[in-house]
């Protein structure tokens, strides 16, 4: 409905189809962003998801599994992921396998690592080539979680 400058009131069917309220708005953020995480997790199947975490953090508890689910969700690729490989994890029980199915779901919902695209079991392994790319974004028992900064080209170090 529009008000001319001489009181008559017009119905103008563009305005009076395209009402749109609040409600309706909240509704569709609400749609939006209640896939936005699942629409990032489908880029790695469930099954090498949890393989994945299961082969890098059997030894782990439900938050390190949960930080590594992360790291790939984040990294939305297996590239650089080599645990899942090894034979021994098909003898890992029943019990890691069910924690690392619920760190992968959860993982979609938590940021321990403040965006970590990798990382790391230094006590173990020592500091990886890598980190000079990265910042260090979170430690968690054995392990130390780093994001990816980008890297100028030609530009040299001091």
């Amino acid at each position: 409905m529009i008000i001319c400058d001489n009181g008559h009131v017009v119905e103008s069917p563009v305005w009076s189809t395209m009402r749109i309220s609040s409600l309706n708005i909240l509704i569709g953020c609400v749609v939006v962003f209640a896939f936005m995480p699942m629409a990032h997790a489908q880029k790695i199947p469930y099954d090498v998801a949890v393989r994945i975490i299961v082969g890098e953090g059997g030894n782990q508890d439900l938050k390190g599994m949960i930080c590594i689910g992360e790291v790939l969700r984040h990294r939305a690729s297996v590239k650089g992921f080599y645990g899942y490989q090894s034979n021994r994890i098909a003898k890992e029980p029943q019990s890691v396998w069910k924690q690392a199915a619920r760190a992968w779901k959860q993982s979609a919902y938590t940021n321990y690592t403040k965006g970590a695209d990798h990382f790391e079991n230094i006590r173990q392994f020592g500091k990886p080539w890598w980190v000079m790319y990265c910042v260090k974004t979170y430690e968690y028992k054995d392990h130390v979680f780093y994001k990816e900064v980008p890297r100028i080209r030609n530009a040299r170090r001091t």
